[in-house]
């Protein structure tokens, strides 16, 4: 698995999981966890150089997240 340390559990909704499982098995990941573990990665490096609560709330508008 690509993250640090131990792991936690994340509740998502049947029917997303559902989704998330046909799409790592098209793509080729060996585990849900391995895709959603990329993609959280890859939307984090957004927020790689946020300074504080200000400029995350700036960046999740610019994003389209919040509004």
């Amino acid at each position: 698995m690509f993250g640090f340390g131990k792991n936690v559990n994340i509740k998502v909704d049947k029917d997303l999981h559902a989704r998330l499982v046909k799409i790592a098995d098209v793509a080729g990941y060996a585990t849900v966890d391995e895709f959603v573990t990329q993609i959280l990665e890859k939307e984090m490096l957004h927020f790689e150089d946020v300074k504080g609560d200000g400029d995350i709330r700036n960046k999740l508008k610019g994003l389209g997240y919040i509004s």
